[in-house]
């Protein structure tokens, strides 16, 4: 059995838990379209092929008439160990010292509804620098982002295709700048896409002023009166006065009126009429009274 420190400690528990998970959801940053696709790229176009693991972001939900920010990440993937041997893993062809700047150019697409009848292209580029030396045949590192930015004009899908990129290199110590790698899908079809869907804000619809006023007024009367003679005479009069007032006034401020109920779950009206019930009490009530002079009528002529 659970004692009673015991669910305190449980309660704190419990109590902290919900606490962090709260602090979660409010350090989650904007939600993100991302989506990561494993291309096998040509360096050169006639070269050796390398897997590179290619990840393309933007905004989850985008307005027409906004901005819209696409990130392109390129990270080396493990070459397939299938054999024979076609893939080889990207790595730095010459060594790279602390605050070398390496450089990184692509050549992306954007094409539909909300961009035009015809594709428009984009030359993202990206600079980084070295924070620490990479020594030759080391794994491509580092790599940096490249962002490019487009408008759309309507709402639709957009669709990014990510193609070819050039990876350069800059000593800081002095010196031209000289490019380390080439590189083109070994398949057009193959190459990273991402679809961002453009869509219209939707307006919240404004709260529901409602003001409800309900008043039920019943009245309920019942008098028995008995005679007794030589003859017999029981009469009963029960009377009976509800009166049901019921006042609904609501305002309402909704601009927008979502299609459909509210789904409540609440079946229909279940159960007997308030008015039944009563009608029913009264008369149990008045025949019990019927039944007990009846009784006592008798009892008086026994005697």
């Amino acid at each position: 059995m659970t004692t009673i420190s015991g669910r305190g400690r449980i309660a704190v528990r419990a109590a902290v838990a919900g606490l962090a998970a709260l602090c979660g959801l409010i350090a989650l940053p904007a939600l993100a379209a991302e989506k990561t696709t494993r291309v096998q790229y040509a360096c050169p176009a006639d070269g050796p092929t390398y897997p590179v693991s290619v990840i393309l972001e933007g905004p989850d939900t985008p307005t027409p008439n906004g901005p819209v920010a696409v990130t392109w990440r390129l990270v080396p993937a493990s070459p397939a160990t299938d054999e024979p041997v076609t893939e080889s893993l990207l790595t730095v062809p010459a060594s790279i010292a602390v605050s070398d700047l390496v450089i990184a150019e692509g050549q992306a697409t954007i094409s539909g509804t909300p961009i035009g009848t015809n594709p428009v292209a984009h030359a993202p580029a990206g600079t980084i620098t070295a924070g620490t030396a990479v020594p030759t045949e080391a794994i491509m590192s580092p790599i940096p982002d490249m962002v490019f930015t487009f408008t759309p004009t309507a709402v639709g899908t957009v669709n990014v295709v990510a193609g070819n990129f050039m990876l350069k290199f800059s000593p800081t110590a002095g010196g031209d700048v000289s490019t380390l790698y080439t590189c083109n899908p070994v398949n057009v079809a193959s190459a990273a896409t991402l679809a961002l869907v453009v869509s219209s804000e939707t307006a919240s619809p404004s709260e529901t002023d409602e003001t409800t006023t309900a008043t039920t007024t019943a009245t309920s009367t019942v008098t028995a009166t008995e005679t007794v003679a030589e003859t017999e005479t029981v009469t009963a009069t029960a009377t009976i006065s509800e009166t049901s007032t019921t006042t609904t006034t609501q305002t309402s401020q909704v601009k927008l009126t979502p299609v459909g109920g509210a789904q409540t779950g609440g079946g229909g009206d279940i159960g007997p009429d308030g008015r039944t019930i009563m009608l029913v009490g009264i008369l149990l009530i008045a025949t019990a009274t019927c039944g007990g002079l009846l009784l006592r009528d008798r009892v008086n002529r026994d005697w």
